[in-house]
This record gives C-alpha cells, sequence and structure tokens, in this order.
C-alpha cells in the first residue's frame, strides 16, 4: 500500500524521484505536498490508522497528522479536490494490480 500511494502521488509530480517524496528536502514544497497526499491516501483510502503508520514510514506522530490536516483543508478547493481524486483512485488501481500480480504467482508455484 506504501509502495501504491507513493508511485500514484509521483504520477502527478512526475519531475520528482520517488526519493524525494519519501524523504523530501527542506525547501521543496512539492516533495513535502506529494508525501503528504501520500500518507493522507494511506491513512483515509486505506484505512491505516495513524499511529500503525507512525511505525510504518517511521515519521513523527506530528508529521503524520499535519499530513492529514493540511490536506484536508486543501480538500476544500475543487480544482486540488479532483486531482486528489485522481491520486487516490490510482494508488488503489496500483495496489490491486500488484495484489492480482501476487495472487497469479502464487497460483502458478
Amino acid at each position: 500500500m506504501v509502495s501504491a500511494c507513493y508511485r500514484a502521488s509521483r504520477s502527478h509530480f512526475n519531475h520528482l524521484p520517488i526519493q524525494h517524496i519519501i524523504n523530501p528536502p527542506r525547501d521543496m514544497f512539492d516533495a513535502k505536498l506529494a508525501r503528504q497526499l501520500a500518507i493522507h491516501i494511506l491513512t483515509v483510502e486505506f484505512d491505516i490508522p495513524r499511529r500503525r503508520l507512525v511505525k510504518i514510514l517511521a515519521l513523527a506522530r506530528t508529521t503524520i497528522y499535519g499530513a492529514v490536516c493540511t490536506i484536508d483543508e486543501r480538500l476544500y478547493d475543487p480544482v486540488f479536490e479532483r486531482a486528489y481524486c485522481r491520486i487516490s483512485a490510482r494508488a488503489q488501481d496500483l495496489f490491486m494490480a500488484t495484489m492480482r500480480e501476487a495472487s497469479m504467482q502464487e497460483d502458478a508455484a
């Protein structure tokens, strides 16, 4: 799920290397926004508890909480909301494709 969310976020921010989304440099606000989107999708769309994300992503609780709040505030903008919906749908598609591929490999073995 984490990989799917990072890759989906990168599909919208294709000028960023995936490493900058995972660990954004201080001066790259678009990288920070891309990570915040991935965190929000993990929390809201994939329903992963924030406490679990703290351990999975090795981030502070305040970072997770801040990311969710930032995206929640920005979702009031219809343009941002449409982009968010596209990124979220892409993350879910990527995750399901990965699950199907794993299932097919398991069946073949």
